[in-house]
């Protein structure tokens, strides 16, 4: 049994995209959603750090870890993502090669795309003021990031290589967060048919379901106490 502590955002999205396609792979794991609303400061609560001590979402606890101990939790999404992967034996490739290319790409977004593509969205749609400078700066560096991407994706089916991996799950929820915001589909083409075969996995609308069942108010305007939970003025100090 898997609990994940989730709330709908691309990293919440990363995991059940891993945990549906288990599913349709045969190896389907048990789990339960936690949901952890960080517009409220769930992630603030002393029960949730204990699992996740950085206070972001998500993060796991495996009730029945391959050693057969005591329950193992797991905090950040290309952990989560990893541990998941080697737990099962899927969306991770064995050989070295291929195995070391997932976990490249994986890498690259966990460092990459999804911070930049965060840091555009906030200058351009949340900070309240508007600074050029930042907005200018994280939208040229997302749009250099597709650019890499679609390149990669030139010659190769999936991220690392021809087969769909936890690569794929972890670039995949941040490409269209902000679609206003998106570096224009038509000049990546292979980015824009790698979206397109992602988004036509059963497994992808599954994972996706989620989110109006845990969050119903997704997409609506945040509250000022929300803003506050989740840009920093009600973190706790240490």
């Amino acid at each position: 049994m898997i609990d994940l502590h989730y709330w709908p955002t691309p990293n919440g999205h990363k995991i059940t995209l891993l945990l549906e396609e288990l599913v349709d792979a045969g190896h389907a794991l048990e789990y339960t959603i936690k949901p952890v609303n960080i517009g409220a400061g769930d992630q603030f609560k002393p029960e949730y750090l204990a699992i996740s001590p950085n206070n972001k979402m998500p993060a796991i606890v495996d009730h029945a870890p391959a050693d057969g101990g005591a329950p193992i939790s797991v905090f950040e999404s290309g952990a989560i993502l990893q541990y998941l992967a080697e737990k099962t034996g899927l969306f991770l490739p064995q050989e070295t090669r291929a195995r070391t290319s997932a976990l490249e790409w994986l890498n690259w977004q966990m460092g990459g795309l999804g911070p930049m593509t965060g840091q555009m969205g906030h200058f351009h749609v949340y900070a309240p003021e508007k600074i050029a400078y930042g907005m200018d700066r994280y939208r040229n560096e997302v749009a250099r990031l597709h650019g890499v991407l679609d390149k990669r994706l030139a010659g190769n089916a999936f991220l690392a290589g021809d087969d769909y991996s936890i690569a794929d799950m972890a670039s995949y929820p941040w490409i269209d967060v902000y679609p206003n915001l998106s570096p224009d589909f038509s000049r990546y083409p292979n980015r824009q048919r790698w979206v397109d075969a992602i988004a036509a996995r059963p497994a992808t609308a599954r994972a996706y379901a989620w989110s109006a069942k845990v969050n119903p108010s997704a997409g609506k305007p945040l509250s000022d106490e929300a803003r506050k939970h989740l840009f920093g003025q009600n973190s706790p100090r240490t």
